[in-house]
């Protein structure tokens, strides 16, 4: 790299230096478009399944604490208008169009003639999401976690560089998790939530009128043929405080991101150091969702904090797109190329393969960490502990009765393994609770093999080919 190319990236270098600044921050003060002068405007804020988790309880609206009815004038609270997952998710979207679509790769798949195509900017898990894991690229983005995994993040940014700015979790594969640099979430603060009701009302009165098809399965409100009223539903809350953005930049985190080499590690943060500053300072757009639609107040205010907590102000540099670009052009930079064959054509029977490899690893990691059926059973005899008068205790709680229980149904099982019910039939005369049992404890853990002789291969760093 020369020194007049490391001249130009000097914003990018000053904030990826060691000595820089851990985070950038950002506040964006947001208002409701109205007449209102009195700051008491009403905003739907996404609902959520009730926490009850029975089948006819109301959704709810996440607020911190609950607004007290009983104290209808402090609202002392705090009201998710945006989650973090739900900002992110509206953020990664500006790389699938222009002018910044050719910074990343533009994978896309395809289901079926019928369903809309899909790019990987437009899936809220990413890479990890099913619809990969049913493509021929799974064996890539595979290869590409278990490189992140030993330090290296460049295959990586090669597939999926927005998973690397706003983070992924490969949770039913290999179970890599990368954490999002830009945490962003909209606040309400002091608000009381309010009611609606609505009815339905049909043009004419279908069953009164003799209109109902003989043999219709349901009420006629089923169908829309009859009245549907719908009363005292969640409608929204009533904001008193503010409405506000908070956001943040993690710096510290983005200079853990690693190539192969120096040069390599340079690029590459760069690179993705450009696609974060673009989703960190875009101007976001104002439709959440019906019913809630937020306007800025002003221009939004910035911060650096240093790692020993001292703050300053910070100004996004006025070239950040064209550093980003130069940072992944291929002559001077990162070098991001465009997928070929796209898009990718999905198959359920890949889907398939990759569900059952990944379940058989995980089967495999839980048998190695649980030691086997040979080691379960010796496990339970470690666990008698001999009572008052050198005896075993025989309450249906006690650790004798469980192993006792064990060592019969190791005795039905036909598929059990013959060691297996060699030891369980040498136990079985000892699981009494006369006296002499710690005499009889020692004669049981006599039976057990060393734990190298029962120990199953260690498999746990391998990726089934199926899964992959």
């Amino acid at each position: 790299m020369s020194d007049e190319q490391d001249r130009t990236y000097k914003a990018f270098d000053d904030l990826l230096d060691p000595k820089g600044p851990v985070v950038l921050v950002g506040k964006q003060l947001l208002k409701v478009g109205s007449f209102d002068d009195e700051k008491t405007e009403i905003v739907f804020p996404p609902s959520y399944a009730n926490p009850s988790e029975k089948k006819d309880d109301p959704p709810v609206y996440n607020i911190d604490p609950p607004y007290d009815p009983k104290d209808p004038l402090t609202h002392n609270n705090v009201c998710v208008l945006d989650s973090i997952p739900s900002q992110a998710n509206r953020m990664e979207p500006l790389f699938g169009e222009p002018p910044y679509a050719s910074l990343v790769p533009q994978y896309k798949v395809k289901f079926n003639d019928e369903l809309p195509i899909v790019n990987v900017t437009q899936i809220g898990h990413r890479i990890a999401d099913a619809a990969f894991r049913g493509t021929e690229l799974r064996s890539k983005i595979v290869e590409a976690f278990k490189e992140y995994a030993k330090g290296n993040a460049k295959k990586l940014a090669e597939i999926g560089p927005t998973s690397l700015v706003f983070g992924v979790w490969d949770s039913r594969g290999t179970g890599v998790k990368v954490p999002r640099l830009i945490n962003s979430i909209i606040r309400a603060f002091n608000v009381r939530s309010i009611k609606r009701s609505a009815q339905y009302t049909p043009p004419i009165k279908y069953e009164q009128e003799g209109f109902i098809p003989a043999g219709l399965e349901g009420k006629p409100a089923d169908h829309g043929l009859a009245d549907v009223p719908s009363s005292h539903k969640i409608g929204g809350v009533q904001v008193f405080g503010e409405i506000r953005r908070d956001f943040s930049l993690n710096l510290e985190l983005l200079r853990e991101i690693k190539g192969a080499s120096d040069d390599e590690t340079r690029k590459l943060q760069r690179y993705i150091l450009g696609l974060a500053l673009l989703a960190f300072t875009a101007t976001q757009k104002t439709c959440l969702r019906q019913g809630c639609q937020l306007l800025p107040i002003g221009e939004p205010t910035w911060k650096q904090f240093s790692a020993r907590g001292v703050e300053s102000p910070w100004a996004a540099p006025p070239n950040i797109t064209e550093l980003t670009q130069s940072a992944a052009s291929t002559e001077t930079g990162f070098g991001v190329a465009q997928p070929k064959n796209q898009p990718l054509v999905f198959d359920k029977n890949l889907l398939k393969a990759s569900i059952d490899a990944d379940a058989k690893k995980k089967a495999d990691k839980k048998a190695v960490s649980a030691g086997g059926p040979i080691d379960n059973l010796k496990n339970l005899v470690n666990e008698l502990e001999p009572v008052r008068g050198d005896r075993f205790s025989t309450a249906k709680t006690a650790k004798l009765t469980k192993l006792q229980e064990a060592v019969t149904a190791i005795e039905s099982d036909s598929a059990a393994d013959g060691n297996l019910k060699t030891i369980a039939a040498n136990l079985k005369p000892l699981l009494i609770a006369d006296a002499g049992a710690a005499e009889r404890k020692m004669q049981m853990l006599a039976l057990f093999p060393a734990a190298s002789d029962t120990a199953p291969s260690e498999q746990a760093d391998q990726i089934p080919e199926a899964a992959q």
